[in-house]
């Protein structure tokens, strides 16, 4: 069989704000889509300005990496993703594995990754060479990484591919998490999915240039198409449109105006016409509440205004096939604010409860889709009489 990704998290552009170390260990946990007796790492250096090295890499099935199987060294070039050599490593789909890289020589780190959500990914990372990091599994707490985009295995019979794109609601991991659970029930082994979300990120607009981390946003979903299309990929589920909204108003030094409703209705139908020429299925949730961080009762300068398009947004974007309106289901009842429930703490991303109650409203349709066209493979479980 070929090489296929059994998990993948797409590392992003921080050159405007690097992380520099004297030696660096971290360690990562990712949990895999499909399983293969055979492995191998991808490491990148996409955004890098010199060659990165990385003296020890290490994969186990434990975090304390006992028994841990070598990779081996590895130096990755500038503008470069390297997959390792393979080694006889059997990953399982569900199965969490930890990956360990350790750099004893000062570097810059260009290639950045985060999560919150701790359940399918983690990661550690600690400045001394000779040190395994310990896991953090609050789910308030970032945990980053580092030039590592994901593994690959050589399944027994091809996935599907589906792309996980959109800004911070993406990338934080509590979406996420809801979809690969639910995922992992319903077609074990069968479907893979590729995180390409980036905290910041805009559906029409680059990042902003006027600061940090604004800098950090990456460019416009409509002009990463690239990065979703080059794949094999059968579905995109994309959350994005708020950050268009909202960041003018968090960011008045950008001096970018709230955008129209009727640019970022023709911002979705690109997005959604380009995946088409691809064939591509596109599914969008509705945006719910967009908030600045303070007193959630009340509208800052800007909000209403914000609240208002967003309002129109979703009627129109409710009237499309391809929109599932989750909005409301994750909404406080009478109110512009999430519901308590669903709410991280600032009023603008999703707790872990929040991210499986919107995966859960997705996943009807996403599940339809896999099925419709014999994208994946659907497993129905028994416990006794219990459907699982």
């Amino acid at each position: 069989m070929e090489w296929q990704s059994a998990y993948y998290q797409v590392p992003h552009d921080f050159s405007a704000y690097p992380f520099s170390y004297p030696q660096l260990s971290q360690l990562v946990k990712v949990t895999p889509f499909l399983s293969g007796e055979t492995t191998r790492l991808m490491m990148t250096n996409h955004y890098g300005k010199a060659p990165l090295t990385f003296e020890r890499v290490a994969i186990a099935n434990q975090p304390t990496m006992a028994g841990a199987t070598e990779v081996g060294a590895v130096t990755i070039q500038p503008g470069q993703t390297l997959a390792t050599t393979p080694v006889d490593f059997q990953v399982e789909a569900g199965r969490p594995v930890y990956v360990l890289m350790v750099a004893e020589r000062p570097q810059t780190y260009y290639d950045y990754t985060c999560t919150f959500e701790p359940s399918w990914v983690n990661a550690g990372v600690a400045r001394q060479a000779g040190k395994v990091p310990r896991l953090n599994d609050r789910w308030r707490v970032r945990k980053s990484w580092f030039s590592f985009a994901g593994l690959e295995t050589q399944p027994t019979q091809p996935a599907t591919v589906v792309n996980l794109t959109g800004d911070s609601l993406v990338e934080t991991g509590m979406l996420a998490a809801g979809l690969f659970t639910l995922s992992q029930r319903d077609f074990p082994n069968s479907v893979t999915w590729r995180m390409t979300g980036i905290s910041g990120n805009r559906l029409a607009l680059a990042a902003p240039t006027n600061q940090l981390p604004e800098k950090t946003f990456g460019p416009a979903l409509v002009d990463r198409l690239a990065d979703l299309v080059t794949v094999s990929a059968k579905l995109t589920v994309a959350s994005i449109g708020g950050n268009d909204l909202l960041l003018p108003v968090d960011n008045p030094g950008g001096d970018e105006p709230i955008p129209s409703v009727e640019s970022l209705v023709q911002a979705f139908t690109n997005l959604k016409s380009g995946l088409a020429a691809h064939g591509q299925e596109l599914i969008v949730p509705t945006l719910a509440p967009l908030r600045l961080a303070g007193e959630p009762t009340l509208f800052q300068p800007g909000e209403k205004e914000v609240d208002q398009k967003r309002r129109t947004l979703n009627q129109w974007l409710g009237s499309q096939p391809w929109v599932v309106d989750t909005a409301p289901q994750l909404t406080a009842p009478h109110a512009t604010v999430l519901a308590p429930e669903n709410d991280f703490g600032d009023h603008l991303h999703l707790s872990p409860t929040g991210g499986r109650h919107l995966a859960e409203l997705l996943w009807p349709r996403i599940k339809g889709a896999l099925m419709k066209h014999g994208y994946a493979r659907i497993t129905i479980l028994f416990e006794g009489c219990r459907d699982q």
